[in-house]
């Protein structure tokens, strides 16, 4: 058992070395820095004992440090007595990704001043962007450079609302007060309600204005003109001086044009007049009615068009003027372009076969031996036509008064059996094995054996395309003319014969008409025929069958988006038999009895649309450099004297268009 004094005397001596830990701690956190005419490279190393931080000194840190303190400092007052010793002797710290400090002149620090941090305080290099919304970037630069240490740095460009400041991160505070003392709304609203003016035309003379010498740094950045059609009023918006400058100038334009004449020229931008001369007429007709039956006089008016300016001539009193030129603004607006690639793809298979056997037989002068012949219609040659022109022997005989020349001619009857044998022969596809003979005995016999097996195979690309402006049809072809009879007739006594031929063209035609809907949707009439000639119609016709796949509709379809118009698909299966009766339907035996034909052909057509929208020349410059470069590649290694280049350059006296690459030619 402990006693009661001995307790007391421990509890004693754990009191008191408690404090004297704590004083001790607390003793090693605070410091006192005294330095004079020390290394500065020595501070910094005890710096960094002190505070437990690293750095990294540039090797053109050098001089002398002077600090003196005489309360102690905790290790956050020791850094920040640090940062500003190293100031005070030009140089500063830059923090870095890794928690290291480095140590260097601040005449290179400010363009190495680490990443962008509001949070940092005291005598830390900090890079700050600051947003402005009512203040020009360059004007308030100009006004917060004086406040910025000669080292920093400052970037303000004309049209961005920002500026960028590098200097200490007290500094920052005070250039931060002062920016957002400027960048404030000062701006008034004025409207102006226009009796003799349009109110977009005076807000672009405004506009216009603002932009003289003199008026650029007051007017143009602060000054906004908005015109409202409906109510013919005009808002501005900009500082006061502005528009106090301003209003007087535009009250009088206003008024001076009450006294003009009722004759007004306005030329179109992009629209064409002829065609909107309907349109303006038939406004004019249905104000000139409203305001008849309104009470009020309806004054002449007339509105015509000059074509070689594309221009419009109203001649009206000033307030039917003011009513049509704002019709016309509303419609004279640049509209977009559509370019349309088709694509039409055709593959298809065909197959047949044949096999069959003829045979004729038949007994001479004084035989038993019966006539029998096999034939079939669904193959050649013909073996009855072939037999005649071979065995017929029917020919005319004359001499000449001397006796000493003798022709020889053939009847009409064996000219019309060879005719049809050739033609026969001529008709022979595949394999054919034959015999065909005349026995001694007057026995006539001959026999055919024929075989076909064939394959064939399409593919029929084609891919025509269309640039158009929005609502305006367009149509492209690239085909043949063909003559096509559509009536003969003969004169008097079957004299004089004439014939009237129509021309029908053959070929590819696109015809679209695209208009352009809200969501960058399309609205596509398209009609699309792909035509070609067949062959005639029969071996003594001359007339022409063609080949037509035609598809006539009306789609939607998103802006860049490839859908399918339509299509076919077909499959056409044709067996043809020809044989003698029972004897054809024995097994095996019965193959020389009959004759079989078989075709199959399979037809795939499908028909693939991608409409584009095309507002700006910069939306249609990449779809040029793409066709352009497709035609490059389709020419390197063919052997021609010009390239699409060349063509350009020399016929068109102008550059490939931007974005196309020069073809790299391995041959």
């Amino acid at each position: 058992m402990i006693p009661k004094n001995s307790t007391m005397v421990l509890a004693a001596f754990i009191l008191s070395f408690s404090l004297f830990v704590t004083k001790s701690a607390h003793a090693q956190q605070s410091q006192i820095l005294n330095y004079r005419d020390a290394d500065v490279r020595v501070f910094i190393d005890d710096v960094a004992q002190l505070t437990g931080r690293s750095f990294i000194i540039d090797p053109r840190v050098r001089g002398k440090i002077n600090v003196v303190s005489s309360t102690p400092l905790s290790q956050e007052g020791v850094f920040q007595t640090f940062l500003s010793a190293l100031r005070v002797n030009g140089l500063t710290v830059v923090p870095t990704s890794s928690g290291a400090f480095k140590v260097v002149p601040d005449d290179v620090a400010a363009q190495d001043a680490g990443p962008v941090d509001e949070s940092r305080i005291g005598d830390q290099l900090v890079t700050r962007v600051f947003r402005l919304n009512y203040a020009d970037p360059l004007a308030v630069q100009a006004a917060t450079k004086p406040f910025v240490f000669k080292n920093g740095r400052t970037f303000a460009r004309k049209g961005m609302p920002i500026m960028i400041v590098t200097d200490y991160a007290d500094n920052l505070e005070r250039i931060s007060k002062l920016v957002a003392t400027m960048d404030v709304d000062k701006s008034v609203i004025r409207t102006i309600a226009l009796e003799n003016t349009s109110a977009t035309e005076m807000a672009e003379i405004a506009l216009s204005l603002s932009t003289q010498p003199g008026f650029e740094d007051t007017a143009r950045q602060t000054m906004t003109a908005i015109p409202v059609e409906s109510s013919n009023t005009l808002i501005l918006r900009g500082q006061a001086a502005v528009m106090d400058t301003f209003l007087p100038i535009i009250r009088d334009l206003d008024a001076n044009n009450a006294s003009r004449g009722d004759l007004r020229v306005i030329y179109l931008r992009h629209a064409n007049a002829e065609s909107l001369l309907p349109t303006l007429e038939a406004v004019t007709r249905s104000i000139t009615q409203a305001g008849s039956a309104g009470g009020t006089a309806a004054s002449d008016v007339t509105v015509s068009v000059y074509s070689g300016a594309n221009a419009v001539v109203i001649n009206a009193a000033a307030e039917m003027q003011q009513k049509i030129g704002n019709v016309i603004r509303m419609l004279d607006i640049p509209r977009a372009q559509v370019l349309v690639e088709a694509i039409v793809v055709e593959v298809s298979e065909g197959a047949a076969e044949e096999l069959g056997v003829q045979y004729i037989l038949a007994g001479g002068d004084g035989s038993n031996i019966p006539f029998t012949v096999s034939n079939y219609s669904n193959t050649a040659p013909n073996l009855l036509a072939v037999t005649g022109a071979l065995l017929v022997d029917d020919t005319n005989s004359t001499t000449d008064s001397d006796n000493n020349t003798t022709t020889t001619t053939n009847s009409a009857t064996t000219d019309l059996l060879q005719g049809t044998a050739v033609e026969s022969l001529l008709g022979l596809n595949g394999f054919a094995l034959g015999a065909l003979g005349q026995a001694d005995n007057g026995t006539i016999f001959g026999v055919v054996l024929n075989a076909l097996n064939q394959d064939t195979g399409s593919n029929i690309l084609s891919t025509p395309s269309i640039l158009t402006m929005d609502n305006e049809p367009a149509r492209f072809l690239s085909g043949q003319e063909i003559p096509i009879t559509t009536g003969e007739a003969l004169g008097s006594a079957n004299v004089n014969p004439f014939r009237t031929i129509e021309r029908k063209n053959v070929g590819i035609q696109l015809e679209v008409t695209p208009q352009i809907n809200e969501g960058e949707e399309i609205r596509l009439h398209i009609r699309q025929e792909i035509s070609s000639i067949a062959g005639p119609l029969s071996a003594n016709s001359s007339e022409l069958i063609t080949n037509k796949r035609e598809i006539e509709t009306t789609v939607r379809v998103k802006d860049g988006d490839i859908i399918v118009l339509g299509g076919l698909i077909q499959q056409n299966e044709a067996i043809s038999v020809d044989k003698v009766p029972f004897l054809g339907d024995i097994p095996l035996l019965g193959r020389l009895f009959r004759s079989d034909r078989q075709s199959a052909t399979k037809t795939n057509l499908m028909m693939f649309l991608r409409p584009t929208i095309v507002r700006t020349s910069e939306d249609l410059a990449p779809l040029t450099a793409r066709k352009y470069n497709y035609m490059q590649a389709r020419q390197i290694g063919v052997e021609s004297q010009l390239s699409i280049d060349q063509l350009v350059q020399e016929v068109l006296g102008g550059e490939p268009p931007a974005g196309t690459q020069q073809p790299v030619n391995n041959n």
